[in-house]
């Protein structure tokens, strides 16, 4: 049925990879509704505990209620106005956050904020977690420094920049519920 057909090649490159972006989102959001997958439908409570939703079990996951726990767009607002700084090359200079490797929720989700070294001033040195685990909604440092000063500690983010969109906040709070989600208590 689509042997014929032609391949499309946009011409514009930042519409190519906006449009890129929103397949493997997609993709990614029916992976998500796969077995195994967060289950919205129980009720969150604040000891971690819960129904679990279809299955019996919650597997370790937070009960998210209607808690929204991904925002299709994450990777735009990311790029748009985090990974500029923060990446793994300029982690040691910005805070030790690298927003962009694999494992994401592994480096975030429970873990403190980086310790001062001869090239990362670490302003957030024992002010808490970059995203605290059991918490739902997701609550950290990381999203504490999106909103309005005073922030916990340093400086509000983007540095430099104007303060996010509410909507773009929003996408970034419900992705750090999935990834605060996907650890579990």
């Amino acid at each position: 049925m689509l042997s014929n057909a032609v391949p499309f090649v946009n011409p514009n490159p930042m519409l190519a990879r906006g449009a890129a972006v929103l397949t493997l989102a997609a993709s990614l959001a029916f992976l998500g509704a796969c077995a195994g997958s967060t289950d919205v439908r129980s009720e969150v409570r604040s000891d971690g505990g819960g129904t679990g939703g279809a299955g019996g079990s919650s597997g370790g996951k937070l009960d998210a209620g209607s808690l929204p726990l991904s925002c299709d767009h994450f990777q735009l607002v990311l790029d748009d106005n985090c990974t500029g700084c923060h990446t793994s090359l300029s982690a040691p200079y910005s805070g030790s956050l690298d927003l962009m490797s694999d494992n994401i929720a592994a480096r975030l989700v429970g873990k403190p904020a980086a310790t001062a070294s001869g090239t990362n001033q670490a302003m957030c040195t024992g002010k808490g977690n970059l995203l605290n685990r059991g918490t739902l909604p997701a609550t950290g440092i990381l999203l504490d420094k999106l909103k309005t000063p005073p922030v916990v500690c340093g400086n509000p983010m983007p540095l430099g920049g104007a303060m996010l969109a509410q909507e773009d906040i929003d996408c970034l709070q419900a992705w750090a519920n999935g990834l605060v989600n996907s650890v579990g208590p």
